[in-house]
């Protein structure tokens, strides 16, 4: 129903307003509550008030606020809104809806949305059926020809998103709905630019009946053109009449930061400018992108090629590395970033992620689900860069393209007579032909590859001396490359050079190549997407539908469904982009012909009026209930201003303190220190080392910082052992070899910097390391090299000073940590201690609680152990550095009493 400017969508509700004189006639007879005062028996000798109390009716005035509040809701529960642009009743055929959904849409697509949304609004106050065509291609376009209630395109509307291509209005010509022939009304939300087809779709669109255009108040503006030159980047700025005459672009790099910026202006009467971000070279080279700030559009933006064709290479991380200049991931990545767009993370996800390139730092053992899934990455075509360390130096798997001598050649040092070894010329046939080693590069340790197979595998470079220093071999499609010197500066001065960087980046040249890595003709598979453009302009990776585009479509593709705007790359070749915006491409405003109608987008909406109506009803309903109140004194007295604040405190609390307790308990919870230890098949031994860490806990609570929670059993089979400093391995009597998945588990829970505590509980044999419980438990673990720790290790500070060893269930206790090299990346935090003191029986022993002036009984020192070795796990080797404390304060002392 229609009132003026007023439309009801439920005009029954209005029927409610004849009630309003019986509602009136209540009202009126029903007066308020009679006021009560309470007064003592003194007050009665003094004398009564004689005049009534009570009034017979309810006053005119709170009469006339209840009628009027509830007309408010009668009106509300209408559903009224206010309409300018009124329907008219002989409006009964169908709305063909129009929307140009195209990159130039982007900028006003939020106001075109809301024009779409009010004219469908005003389609279902009419009951119309609505045709909805949209002007931009699609992969799939959606059948024009289908009738949808007003309420079902609604909803079309609201999930649309402009496109990152231009609209098509030749094609959307062919896909206007043949039937029915007329319709009431047709409107075009436009975006006001003009293309080839645009004359020819305007008159097929006035032969369907009368034609209203949306026309955005201002249009869109895009970058044409963009290169690197020497003095920055340059770029092409185009307009359409009524774009805005000024503005600024910037340059960015793939992952969107900023380079620099440069303004520009239009001339008077010019649709096309020129702009400069002034950059140096080197800088200029490490854009992606240039776009104009704060336009909103896939053609504002501009891809630069320099961004593009990067191999993607992924580099083995779990993120235990506490120092980064400690860090072999470092180095690489620092090295091979100015071409390559590098990932880091764990070897399944970066075999999944589609790594064109693999890089594993210093690694002996892997996982076999790990180890598999890499081998079939590499017999595909995939790329292994593996770099040598202590780890590879004390055992190797056989992903490795030659095989290796145990242990690590020294050269140089104090004790040894051969001298740090430089590199030789490289051969004509090697990949690093060209590149001339800079005399101050040289090698100080290395691994050795066995002589007898030195002919399996391809020799890239030499030391001096001739020995091979990077091998490699192919594997299947697949190549593995081996520096036989560690990735950082431990063994050599190479990450430090310059030539580093240059053969890191011949390496990685065989990399994606769709003939396998072992190829070395150019490729001419099909071009793959890396990343793609979305109607806004911003990058991200292709979905799981994009698809390969053939070879022969560049350097000239059109962006559109089957090459949308982005990045592409190609197995072996440089990579290239699609740009939104074509030079080739038209950018005029929409020229209507007569019998159009224009309108702009932002002009009068429809506003809805039904919150207005019932919010108000509601405070008028509040209010009366305060005045009902006041008038039969049942409001309490005001209390003072202090108290005032009391009560607003304690209602705050109350609205808002009852939601917060359980996630800050769910948040400690999650973050509390606990005790773990790894479940066995042992029951007998698992309910032994829980009791055993029980106790420990307690100590720890009792005479430190620490304040551990219920000791944890995990399975790492299944189990996230990220939360846990340490685990407790108890060895059982009969122990087995872990699953696979366990021990990939295992093998992340070290690399995150967390500490294995294996405990063979087989003192006083003769056992090393690699025998016994450990050899069976640890099999198919990449575990690190292990030395035999001493008296000053600083296992023996952290807490309580052991000056006489490990105590454990015998006088004979040894332990081996991770060696100081291996573990040089987490600041010397070893990731994996072996002992045989059985120190889980002995803490469950229990006992009386030892103060620190008690003498040392086995069972306290065994504590003691305990205690150093939870700390140790918390806060790493700082302690070592602790022995200097005095030298330095005395140090210090001297030069404060040496001054004047």
């Amino acid at each position: 129903m229609i009132l003026g400017p007023l439309f009801f969508a439920a005009p029954l509700a209005l029927a409610a307003l004849a009630a309003l004189p019986i509602l009136f006639l209540i009202l009126r007879a029903t007066p308020p509550a009679p006021r009560r005062e309470f007064f003592p028996p003194l007050r009665l000798l003094l004398g009564l008030r004689t005049e009534e109390e009570s009034r017979k009716r309810a006053p005119l005035w709170l009469v006339l606020l209840r009628a009027l509040a509830a007309a408010l809701m009668i009106i509300g529960f209408a559903r009224p809104s206010l309409a300018p642009q009124q329907i008219s009743g002989a409006a009964t055929g169908p709305l063909l809806l129009v929307i140009d959904d195209g990159w130039t849409a982007a900028p006003a697509w939020p106001q075109a949305r809301a024009a779409a949304e009010d004219v469908l609004a005003e389609s279902e106050r009419a009951k119309q059926q609505v045709f909805v065509v949209l002007t931009a291609p699609a992969r799939t376009p959606r059948d024009a020809g289908e009738a949808l209630t007003a309420a079902d395109a609604r909803g079309l509307v609201s999930r649309l998103e402009p496109k990152p291509w231009r609209p098509d209005r030749t094609d959307a010509l062919k896909r206007l709905p043949k039937k029915p022939e007329r319709f009431a009304r047709v409107v075009w939300i436009s975006d006001g630019v003009d293309d080839p087809g645009a004359a020819a779709f305007a008159e097929a669109l006035k032969q369907r009946g009368p034609v209203t255009a949306r026309i955005p108040p201002r249009l869109a503006r895009a970058v044409y053109s963009a290169a690197a030159t020497a003095e920055g980047i340059e770029a092409e700025i185009r307009r359409a009449p009524g774009g805005l005459g000024q503005g600024a672009i910037a340059a960015e790099t793939l992952e969107g930061r900023s380079l620099g910026a440069g303004e520009f202006r239009f001339p008077p009467g010019a649709d096309s400018v020129q702009a400069r971000v002034a950059l140096p070279p080197e800088i200029a080279a490490r854009a992606a992108r240039v776009r104009i700030v704060g336009e909103s559009s896939a053609g504002a933006t501009r891809l630069l090629s320099a961004g593009s064709g990067r191999p993607l290479v992924g580099i083995v991380d779990a993120g235990g590395a506490q120092t980064p200049l400690l860090s072999d991931p470092y180095y690489i990545e620092r090295a091979i970033a100015p071409f390559a767009a590098v990932r880091r993370g764990d070897i399944r996800p970066l075999v999944d992620g589609g790594m064109q390139a693999i890089v594993l730092p210093d690694a002996s053992k892997l996982a076999p689900p790990e180890r598999n899934a890499l081998d079939t990455w590499i017999k595909n075509g995939g790329l292994l860069l593996r770099f040598a360390g202590p780890r590879v130096a004390n055992a190797v798997d056989d992903l490795v393209p030659v095989k290796l001598r145990p242990g690590s050649r020294a050269l140089g040092g104090a004790m040894g007579w051969e001298k740090p070894q430089g590199f030789a010329p490289f051969a004509a046939e090697s990949p690093f032909a060209g590149l001339t080693p800079p005399a101050d590069v040289t090698i100080s340790r290395q691994v050795l590859a066995d002589p007898s197979a030195e002919r399996e595998a391809r020799i890239w470079a030499r030391l001096a001396d001739g020995a091979p220093v990077v091998t490699a071999a192919a594997r299947g499609k697949g190549l593995i490359v081996l520096f036989h010197v560690s990735a950082g500066p431990a063994w050599s001065n190479l990450p430090l050079s310059g030539l580093y960087v240059d053969m890191l980046r011949r390496t990685l040249q065989f990399s994606g190549r769709a003939q396998g890595a072992i190829s070395e003709q150019p490729s001419t598979g099909p071009w793959l997407p890396s990343r793609l453009m979305d109607g806004y302009g911003a990058l991200a990776p292709p979905g799981s539908d994009a698809k390969s585009v053939p070879a022969d479509i560049f350097p000239d593709a059109k962006a559109g469904p089957d090459t949308p705007p982005g990045f592409y790359e190609r197995a072996g070749s440089p990579g290239s982009t699609v740009d939104a915006a074509s030079p080739k491409d038209t950018f005029a405003a929409l020229a209507l012909p007569n019998g159009i109608a224009r309108m702009q987008l932002d002009g009068e909406r429809t506003r809805l009026l039904t919150g207005w109506f019932l919010g108000l009803a509601a405070l008028m309903i509040a209010l009366d209930l305060i005045l009902a109140l006041a008038l039969a004194g049942r409001l309490p007295r005001l209390p003072s201003r202090t108290q005032s604040a009391f009560g607003a405190a304690l209602l705050a609390l109350a609205v808002f303190y009852p939601a917060q307790p359980g996630h800050a308990q769910d948040a400690l919870a999650k973050y509390e220190t606990r005790l773990a230890y790894i479940r066995t098949n042992d029951a007998h031994r698992d309910r032994i080392t829980a009791q055993g860490l029980e106790e420990l806990s307690q100590v720890l609570r009792d005479r430190t910082s620490v304040e551990p929670g219920p000791v944890v059993g995990v399975d790492p089979a299944r189990d996230d052992l990220s939360p846990y400093p340490i685990l407790y391995w108890a060895a059982p009597d009969q122990p087995l070899r872990l699953s696979d998945s366990a021990l990939a588990n295992l093998d992340r829970y070290m690399r995150l910097g967390g500490l294995i505590f294996l405990d063979t509980r087989d003192a006083g044999r003769t056992v090393s390391p690699g025998q016994g419980p450990a050899a069976s438990m640890l099999a198919g673990l990449d575990t690190p090299p292990l030395e035999q720790i001493s008296g000053d290790h600083v296992l023996t500070k952290t807490f309580y000073l052991l000056k006489n060893g490990f105590a454990g269930r015998s006088g004979a206790v040894r332990i081996w940590a991770e060696s100081s090299a291996s573990a040089a990346a987490r600041d010397g935090v070893a990731s994996l201690m072996i002992g045989d003191g059985d120190w889980a029986s002995i803490w469950a022993q229990g006992g009386e609680e030892q103060g620190l002036d008690t003498p040392a009984t086995p069972h306290e020192m065994a504590m003691r152990f305990g205690v150093n070795l939870v700390m140790l796990s918390l806060t790493g080797n700082y302690k070592s550095d602790q022995v200097h404390v005095p030298a330095l304060l005395e140090r210090l002392g001297r030069r404060s009493e040496a001054r004047p």
